[in-house]
């Protein structure tokens, strides 16, 4: 699998497909077998030099929110600054604060703030590093509709920004618009990887939902199975 700069990949699958477990191992959270690279550089997460460079270059929004939830959403994003590698741009970082709604909040600790906020304060405090790779896990979850629009329209920018991103979702209707590779698990194994421009040669004009339907057959076989027999013993 890979993250090219300026692109999004989009990781769909299953509770338990392997997702998050890919994730971890990016982090060296968990152990894999093969070869990481980044721009052509092999790491080593077990030698602290290559770990660091990968955690600078790379923010991770993941789907739990794990914040200092002590400190306010202001003084969340100044330690972010302050352990930042590259140069901060204050406005983008206020132009976001802005998008996402979060002025009248930053002055209240976070642990007092909305579930939907306190996702909005991790969201901002990743992107607004500008770091060469952004990894999303289940970015909408605890967004509302305005939200969900926003940050689907800050993702086209932040990719025309040169940075790569992996966005892994349930949510077939955002990930849609947005991806330019896509790779789907089943059960720890890969069911579809491929380019959109594969995939629209492949299945024509079929939605990410039908796509997604077509390439997991044997489940989808198995519960239209389960549905007759519920239909043909109930009704």
């Amino acid at each position: 699998m890979n993250i090219h700069k300026g692109e999004i990949i989009l990781l769909l699958g299953h509770n338990g497909a392997g997702k998050t477990t890919i994730i971890k191992s990016l982090f060296g959270l968990v152990e894999y077998k093969g070869c990481l690279k980044m721009d052509g550089q092999e790491l080593s997460l077990r030698k602290a030099r290559d770990l660091d460079l990968f955690k600078r270059e790379t923010s991770y929004i993941s789907d739990e929110i794990a914040l200092f939830d002590y400190l306010t959403p202001s003084e969340y994003f100044s330690l972010m600054k302050s352990t930042s590698h590259n140069k901060i741009d204050d406005h983008f970082l206020h132009r976001l604060i802005d998008l996402f709604e979060l002025n009248r909040y930053l002055n209240h600790p976070i642990s007092m703030l909305s579930h939907g906020n306190k996702k909005k304060t991790q969201i901002v405090s990743q992107i607004f590093k500008k770091p060469r790779y952004i990894i999303f896990d289940e970015p909408t979850n605890g967004l509302d509709p305005d939200m969900i629009i926003v940050l689907k329209k800050v993702l086209h920018i932040i990719k025309k920004m040169n940075i790569g991103i992996l966005l892994s979702t349930h949510n077939l209707s955002f990930g849609e618009e947005l991806y330019d590779y896509i790779v789907v698990l089943r059960d720890g194994k890969v069911k579809l990887n491929a380019t959109k421009e594969q995939v629209k040669e492949r299945f024509r004009n079929h939605s990410l939902e039908e796509i997604y339907t077509k390439v997991n057959e044997d489940y989808y076989r198995h519960v239209e199975g389960i549905l007759n027999e519920l239909y043909e013993a109930n009704c």
